[in-house]
């Protein structure tokens, strides 16, 4: 078997052995002093990220299967959760790929949903096709629906995603029963949402040229290392985003994340990047979609002001501020994440999973339940 030289060894036969065995939490304890809640991993807790992550050494990262769109091109997808429970249909932040869900995926099984995650055109292994909106790539996506038989579903969404999972609320005005709740992880980029009108509509008619040519150059002028992706990210995170990341599991997935995202090019990337620069062509105020939105306050990457913006102009929007948690906040709160899906969904909900660490319950800064934290 040929070693990796991305990993430098055996990474299929030794990858298991890399693996965090314990989730660490950062708690506050006494007299201001830091301690570390470990708990237990059961195994297989990240197994098909970590599967993925290894198989990417060897160029094998196979997705769940392809479905064809409308226009006839082939979107590669995973699915991860419950086989048997209520769809949602996971949209990817922009510079990632479907491999992204796979930090969700145990919080879908132990709420009983199927987590469906799509790669974007030409993100990781589904085929380029000139996109030019939002509205242009859900058009083409609503075949794939029928092609999974999806009927009702939910919308989980993280960054730049959510301009998608909005336009898809919009395509289903008209049948409002279809779409159960969505949840948006981080907010909306605020560029998306700016008015037409002067310099936001100039900006926002020449920001998406821009952004296209210089990320296709960029593999030729300043190619960047295996592995330099996540070692300048850490540079910006705080310090629980800085923790997570020092756990292999969750390394190496977000590692594969990004190699996956560029596996055929930087042409897919880019436009995908363009598209969450443009103005959104869908009013706030039409969307009749229940919608929690997330966020941590310890986030560096993302904005507050995106969140509260998104809040107070969504008719039913409820706003959950996750207290000293950074970006990658819902690997912690999944399960609540969830959670605030399944309140909406007529299903009975399954027996919920104990939780050894408390600190797992986001809350504002009055120790309030998430169901109860509103955007004031």
């Amino acid at each position: 078997m040929q070693t990796s030289s991305k990993f430098g060894y055996n990474a299929w036969e030794n990858f298991p052995l890399r693996r965090c065995r314990a989730e660490i939490a950062l708690a506050e304890g006494a007299h201001g002093i830091a301690v570390l809640n470990v708990r237990p991993l059961a195994a297989g807790h990240f197994a098909p990220a970590a599967a993925c992550a290894a198989a990417s050494a060897r160029d094998e990262c196979r997705p769940s299967g392809f479905v064809r769109l409308a226009n006839g091109a082939r979107a590669a997808f995973d699915e991860l959760g419950d086989p048997a429970g209520l769809p949602v249909l996971y949209f990817h932040d922009a510079g990632s790929s479907r491999l992204e869900a796979a930090l969700l995926g145990e919080g879908a099984r132990q709420r009983g949903f199927r987590l469906i995650a799509f790669d974007r055109p030409g993100v990781g292994q589904s085929d380029y096709f000139p996109c030019k909106s939002p509205w242009q790539y859900c058009r083409n996506l609503l075949a794939a629906l029928g092609e999974l038989g999806i009927g009702r579903f939910c919308i989980v969404s993280k960054g730049s995603g959510g301009i998608y999972a909005l336009q898809l609320c919009r395509e289903f005005r008209g049948e409002p029963e279809r779409i159960v709740a969505q949840a948006n992880l981080a907010g909306v980029p605020a560029r998306a949402l700016a008015s037409r009108v002067g310099g936001c509509g100039v900006l926002a008619g020449l920001a998406p040229l821009g952004v296209n040519a210089l990320l296709r150059l960029k593999p030729f002028v300043s190619p960047d290392a295996p592995g330099m992706v996540l070692t300048k990210l850490r540079e910006r995170l705080s310090l629980d985003d800085r923790m997570l990341l020092e756990r292999p599991d969750i390394a190496d997935v977000l590692e594969a994340d990004q190699a996956e995202s560029v596996r055929r090019g930087y042409r897919g990337l880019a436009q995908d990047l363009a598209i969450s620069f443009r103005k959104l062509e869908v009013r706030l105020a039409d969307i009749a979609v229940p919608t929690e939105i997330w966020h941590g306050s310890a986030d560096r990457l993302g904005c507050r002001t995106d969140c509260d913006y998104l809040a107070a102009r969504l008719p039913r929007a409820r706003l959950h501020r996750v207290v000293n948690r950074g970006h990658f906040f819902f690997i912690h709160h999944r399960n609540s994440i969830f959670g605030s899906l399944r309140r909406h969904c007529r299903e009975p909900l399954p027996v919920p999973a104990v939780h050894a660490n408390p600190t797992n319950y986001a809350s504002d800064a009055n120790g309030t339940p998430p169901a109860q934290c509103k955007a004031s």
